[in-house]
């Protein structure tokens, strides 16, 4: 999660929790079943909270620029373009992983970094080697299965299956591109949203005036351009209202987070849940589930 998004954009600080009955290991990009997480970035200070939306926050790093959660990888690329990773537990040691950074993202057991020359590269596990991706990108996205491109030229280009497969292009007039698994989410320039299944399959249209998009399993989420947000089941299903002022959202597991303009953030559980305030001053939001 940018997820411009994007692809969402504080406070102070965590609580493990306890396990109990059947446990398992966790891995990147898997967290044993109820323990999603929640990070909030507030004036360059990251914080994160395992479990609950009640939970206590841990303080993770200052002089954050921006970051990302998937399973139990936390990801932060701090000011000087540094991209820092780890893994595990929140008190984890953190692992650098590459410098003159611009952008990253973080899905399974990938990490991928977007350098300030406009050069994508991606590796698999924190030890890995990068393998050069692309040139010329202007937005990019990640899952376990899938990379995402949009080059300077607007165009959107997916690749699925190992970092050596072949591109496939999506579509011209692009700005945001979103994936999961199995979906591909586009933001044209002049604001319209389009999703399909498959890399070739056809797009349905979503909605205009858009903002910012976010995707996770089988749910849409957009930002308007007026501030409000919304949320649907399915490309076919209907918009939930999810508030007015909103500047980001962030979707994970059954959770949407939302970050609004006066720098509240708040997460609900549903689509029609009550939103549990978090934190104030917030730059940034971001959420995480089991298998996220």
């Amino acid at each position: 999660m940018k997820n411009a998004l994007g692809r969402i954009a504080a406070a102070s600080l965590i609580a493990g929790i306890a396990l109990t009955g059947n446990q398992f290991a966790a891995s990147a990009g898997e967290l044993p079943a109820g323990a999603d997480r929640i990070g909030v970035l507030q004036n360059g200070d990251l914080s994160v909270k395992q479990g609950s939306v009640f939970a206590g926050w841990s303080s993770q790093r200052g002089d954050v620029a921006r970051f990302e959660i998937a399973g139990d990888r936390v990801g932060a690329l701090t000011t000087d373009g540094t991209l820092h990773v780890k893994e595990g537990a929140l008190d984890a040691s953190w692992v650098a992983q590459a410098s003159g950074l611009k952008d990253f993202r973080l899905s399974g057991n990938r990490i991928g970094v977007l350098r300030t020359d406009g050069s994508l590269a991606v590796k698999e596990g924190l030890s890995g080697s990068f393998v050069e991706q692309i040139s010329g990108v202007t937005d990019f996205e990640l899952t376990n299965n899938r990379v995402g491109v949009v080059t300077t030229t607007g165009t959107a280009l997916v690749k699925q299956g190992d970092l050596f497969s072949a591109w496939t292009e999506q579509a011209s007039g692009v700005k945001d591109v979103e994936l999961t698994a199995t979906r591909v989410g586009l933001v044209r320039t002049d604001g319209s949203v389009a999703v399909r299944d498959g890399l070739t399959g056809s797009f349905v249209e979503q909605l205009s005036d858009a903002r910012q998009l976010s995707l996770a399993g089988d749910r849409i989420g957009v930002v308007r351009t007026d501030g409000s947000a919304v949320v649907k089941n399915g490309v076919f299903g209907s918009w939930t209202e999810q508030g007015a002022g909103i500047s980001a959202l962030d979707l994970a597991g059954d959770r949407i987070g939302l970050l609004r303009a006066d720098g509240t953030a708040a997460v609900r559980t549903g689509v029609q849940g009550s939103l549990v305030e978090q934190a104030a001053g917030v730059q940034q939001i971001g959420l995480a589930a089991p298998s996220a």
